[in-house]
């Protein structure tokens, strides 16, 4: 049957169709040659509806096309576990969030003019050689992992850190974000131009205190950014790697994540294709709030528990910086470390 004729037995636009087969979801079953025109057989309505109630779920087309090859109700059992862990940490996200408004409130609103920050990085107890890189400012902290080697890593990593350093001029989340985007088109080509440095790129996490007081968060990779306030930690970012996501899809794990033959592959990085995907966050923060920006030679060796036991703690920051890299050290130190802790002021 015509398109036409097929939108209406499935109450899918013809449009939408097309997007389904441009994504290799539902192929017409004949194209005329000649005219182009997209001929579908009945046997394809139930496919039709069924991908568009899989999208109304909210699943992925990728993951749809994965359930297409292999149907079963085992895959829609994972994807309601990653629903429902999914749901689970926007709520906690949520409830982090009314606490923040608290505080301010009880502060009365007054924004946060700066923060004091101390950092550190290690070489670790393995490598041979660091692809870690920081920023710490008075007003912008980051921290970015190499990856592809040297000389790649290191080169990927100073870039984007100084890149992001470069834009952050007037403190605002477009500037956190275009730096980001100039720092994967600079990797990007240079690698693409060089060939000693073909393949690299690097993690980013990056935090920055914008001129209405609000922090703004922006990440790629596994390269993490905490919360500390009242003696607890928030993690205010998501790991972008395969173990990850099979995390979320309940597939694995927390435990079985960690010695998973695939837990270093990242799923996005700066710097390894011409456009690069961000995630973004914005909090609102408050006097005494703690910043923590890590790469994953911390959070490989020390759990959450033991990174809140530390930088929750009384102690000044450049203690509490010293004293996880000490720990991450003490438990192998089995890759570079980095390590930047932000406190704010009003």
């Amino acid at each position: 049957m015509p398109i036409g004729e097929f939108s209406e037995h499935s109450g899918l636009s013809a449009k939408r169709l097309r997007n389904y087969a441009a994504e290799g979801l539902l192929v017409p079953a004949a194209v005329d040659a000649g005219s182009g025109y997209r001929y579908y057989s009945p046997g394809q309505l139930r496919d039709a509806q069924l991908i568009d109630t899989l999208r109304a779920a909210g699943m992925p087309l990728a993951d749809i096309a994965a359930f297409l090859r292999d149907p079963s109700t085992e895959h829609l059992d994972a994807w309601v576990t990653r629903v429902e862990a999914d749901a689970t940490r926007r709520r906690a996200a949520i409830e982090c969030a009314r606490g923040l408004l608290a505080d301010e409130k009880r502060q009365g609103g007054q924004p946060m003019t700066g923060w004091t920050t101390a950092s550190r990085v290690d070489i670790g107890r393995v490598r041979e050689t660091n692809e870690d890189a920081v920023v710490s400012t008075d007003r912008l902290a980051i921290v970015a992992d190499g990856i592809g080697g040297l000389p790649g890593g290191e080169t990927a990593s100073a870039v984007a850190a100084s890149a992001m350093d470069a834009a952050f001029t007037e403190r605002s989340l477009d500037e956190l974000k275009a730096g980001a985007r100039a720092a994967n088109r600079i990797i990007w080509e240079t690698a693409a131009s060089t060939s000693d440095l073909a393949g690299m790129g690097t993690t980013l996490c990056a935090a920055g205190l914008t001129e209405n007081g609000t922090v703004v968060v922006v990440n790629v990779g596994d390269s993490r950014a905490y919360l500390a306030r009242a003696g607890s930690l928030t993690r205010l970012t998501h790991d972008h790697t395969v173990t990850a996501e099979l995390v979320e899809r309940g597939e694995l794990t927390t435990d079985e994540a960690a010695d998973h033959p695939h837990r270093n592959v990242l799923t996005r990085a700066v710097g390894i294709g011409p456009d690069v995907e961000l995630d973004v966050t914005e909090i609102q923060v408050a006097e005494g709030d703690r910043l923590l920006l890590c790469s994953d030679g911390l959070h490989r060796e020390l759990d959450d528990d033991d990174i809140e036991t530390i930088t929750a703690g009384p102690e000044r920051i450049d203690v509490v910086v010293d004293e996880l890299v000490g720990m991450a050290l003490s438990r192998g130190g089995r890759d570079n470390v980095a390590v930047v802790v932000a406190e704010l002021r009003a």
